[in-house]
């Protein structure tokens, strides 16, 4: 019996299917990251905890596609963003989430009630003064940046997922009805 050459869709043996562990270690960044903005923002909390509290439903779905995009996509064996032509794209939309929201937990300049409270950790690792400063516009400049770049790597690694899982399924026959 000779061996079937592969689907269309499936690789050729020859043709490596993971890039080892910069791939996972990407992965697993993606995943945690979010986590880590989350712990950075926490340690100077203010009333966005408050709002992220509001917006917590979003943001769980956003963190759940981004867990299963990451698990499916680039930490399983065959995973589809783990293709030669993925996996370049994909590493780099991962890691700029990932860059984006750790940096925006860490420079987000958190209002309050006093001017106490107007600090991000980056201004309280300086040193600022509790009040308006250039510090707390330069944290919140690099927090409107890291929140786009968050964003936009974000939805880019959601769009690869998906396209990538479309482009493998296997296709449907189209079959005619019977007739009556």
């Amino acid at each position: 019996m000779h061996p079937t050459p592969p689907a269309a869709s499936e690789p050729a043996a020859s043709e490596p299917l993971a890039s080892g562990p910069p791939l996972t270690v990407t992965a697993w960044v993606a995943i945690v990251a979010p986590l880590v903005a989350l712990v950075l923002k926490g340690l100077v909390p203010g009333w966005l905890i408050f709002f992220a509290v509001l917006w917590s439903p979003v943001l769980l779905i956003g963190y759940a596609l981004l867990v299963v995009a990451a698990a499916r996509g680039m930490l399983r064996r065959r995973g589809v963003l783990r293709r030669p032509e993925r996996r370049v794209r994909a590493r780099m939309w991962a890691w700029l989430t990932s860059v984006g929201v750790v940096l925006f937990g860490a420079t987000i300049v958190d209002g309050g009630d006093t001017t106490e409270s107007l600090q991000s950790l980056l201004t309280v690792l300086l040193g600022s003064p509790t009040t308006p400063s250039p510090a707390h516009d330069a944290s919140a400049a690099i927090a409107w940046a890291a929140a786009a770049a968050w964003l936009v790597g974000w939805l880019a690694l959601m769009v690869e997922w998906a396209v990538a899982v479309i482009a493998v399924r296997a296709p449907v026959p189209r079959v005619a009805p019977p007739r009556v």
